[in-house]
């Protein structure tokens, strides 16, 4: 009986101590949901006259992963949607114009209580925009600072669900004009570590 005693205090004892190293270090992975804007505009003259719709609500999506280091601190990469325009020339079909990130970036987080921390994110990204006009697809890019900030919630040691805002540096050529913008994504998301 003692035996068994012991054995359940040490188990108990050491328990809480593997839980919590589970979210000291290690990789992670994840998905996230939410959307995006970014505000471009016609070009001015002598550009062919064309229109230019910045959609607030069509949804982006993304994935990423990363590495932590410790509690505080680790380093990600994303791959996500960041915005999308519509340009309609003058005479011409409406085209589908999309901005994707692939970013790196250092997160540092803090924690708030056991299961609640914030997060700010600091890093580089390499924008894309392709745009399948009649005319021939247009690709352009854009290589620029990026930074976020954010909640997470630790629904268990491995399952972690957070909400954030990312800023990326996006461009698109618009009527063979290139123009440079700063995307805003609003998204959810969640991980699982390793």
């Amino acid at each position: 009986m003692i035996k068994k005693t012991l054995a359940v205090v040490l188990l108990s004892a050491t328990a809480p101590a593997f839980a919590g190293s589970l979210d000291m270090t290690g990789f992670y992975a994840g998905a996230t949901l939410g959307a995006g804007n970014a505000n471009f505009s016609a070009p001015a003259a002598p550009a062919a006259a064309v229109t230019v719709e910045n959609p607030k609500s069509k949804p982006v999506y993304g994935v990423f992963g990363g590495y932590r280091y410790n509690k505080n601190l680790a380093v990600e990469l994303a791959y996500t949607g960041a915005s999308y325009i519509y340009t309609t020339p003058a005479g011409g079909a409406r085209t589908l114009n999309k901005q994707i990130v692939l970013a790196m970036t250092a997160v540092g987080t803090m924690p708030i209580s056991d299961s609640v921390s914030v997060f700010g994110k600091l890093g580089v990204a390499s924008a894309s925009s392709e745009n399948n006009a009649v005319a021939g697809e247009q690709k352009t890019s854009r290589f620029a600072p990026t930074f976020g900030a954010g909640v997470e919630y630790k629904f268990t040691p491995v399952i972690t669900g957070r909400l954030g805002v990312d800023v990326y540096g996006v461009a698109a050529t618009i009527s063979q004009v290139k123009q440079n913008s700063n995307a805003t994504v609003v998204n959810a998301g969640v991980s699982y570590s390793f």
